[in-house]
């Protein structure tokens, strides 16, 4: 306990009174609020939050970084994709697999998952592409039609896609502006 209270005793001290707000927050937030925006339009429901939440994690302290996140991102999400569609298909096939055998197959399937990341050398990609598996797989266990299955693995594609585009774009528009030269008059 006197650990914890040493540990608020030294984050309280160390707040920066001299922070300023910059470029960084205002392009998280502008990106943030434009995926809301995007996803509102789509009608994505109580899911809209997933691009809001691709956006927030792409966005890096530099431009470089960003695209890194963003690919590597996309990347897992599709794997993360297939890998919980093939999970709900294997589960077809697997006996009591909704009467509790999903608790032994969704991890095999994360071990698949992880193996496929690493043997193409997308480490970055592992925790996004496992977590997308789970998601897609895990409403199995309550007995979702196929169909539901695939098109929720679409969908977690395509806000995340969307999420990663408006990030980059509002990442890179600062550069395109400032690039502009006056007209001579």
């Amino acid at each position: 306990m006197n650990k914890l209270i040493e540990e608020l005793k030294s984050c309280v001290s160390a707040v920066d009174t001299n922070y300023r707000i910059g470029m960084r927050v205002v392009k998280t937030a502008a990106a943030v609020s434009i995926c809301l925006f995007i996803a509102w339009l789509l009608g994505s429901g109580n899911i809209m939050q997933i691009s809001a939440i691709s956006a927030l994690v792409t966005l890096r302290s530099t431009r470089e970084d960003t695209m890194h996140t963003g690919v590597s991102r996309v990347l897992g999400t599709m794997i993360g994709g297939i890998m919980g569609f093939l999970t709900v298909l294997a589960g077809i096939f697997v006996p009591y697999y909704t009467e509790g055998f999903f608790v032994l197959v969704i991890p095999a399937m994360l071990v698949l998952n992880l193996y496929i990341c690493n043997l193409f050398k997308m480490r970055d990609s592992c925790s996004i592409s496992c977590v997308v598996l789970i998601a897609v797989a895990a409403p199995i266990t309550q007995v979702a039609p196929m169909s539901y299955t695939l098109i929720f693995a679409l969908l977690r594609v395509r806000d995340t896609l969307i999420g990663v585009a408006v990030a980059t774009i509002i990442d890179l528009a600062p550069d395109y502006f400032r690039r502009k030269k006056p007209r001579d008059m």
